[in-house]
């Protein structure tokens, strides 16, 4: 199987699933039939692709990834994603200080 198809069987599963379904989850169900990549993060990644480029309605939470089929599932995804920003920001502006630390001179 190709990157494409196996971004297909994702999806399918996806949408197959009742409720919710981790990466590793997807990642067992789909080694059984092909190598999906050496890792689950592969799976996260093409589930980021499929979302982003592809147009997908596909949320996740601490629970894992599910399909959004109402707004109450979309509110979900949004609001799980919008709780990790501020994590992210706080590692982003701690690499910023130990770097600018470390260089002096060279400061980003």
């Amino acid at each position: 199987m190709n990157k494409q198809q196996i971004k297909a069987r994702i999806l399918q599963i996806i949408n197959r699933t009742s409720g919710y379904i981790t990466a590793d989850r997807i990642y067992s169900n789909l080694s059984r039939n092909v190598d999906p990549g050496r890792t689950q993060e592969t799976i996260r990644k093409y589930i980021r692709e499929l979302v982003n480029e592809q147009h997908n309605l596909i949320g996740s939470s601490n629970n894992g990834y599910f399909k959004i089929n109402s707004s109450a599932k979309a509110q979900e995804a949004i609001n799980y994603l919008l709780s990790r920003i501020p994590d992210l920001q706080s590692r982003a502006d701690n690499l910023r200080t130990i770097w600018n630390t470390n260089n002096p001179t060279n400061q980003i």
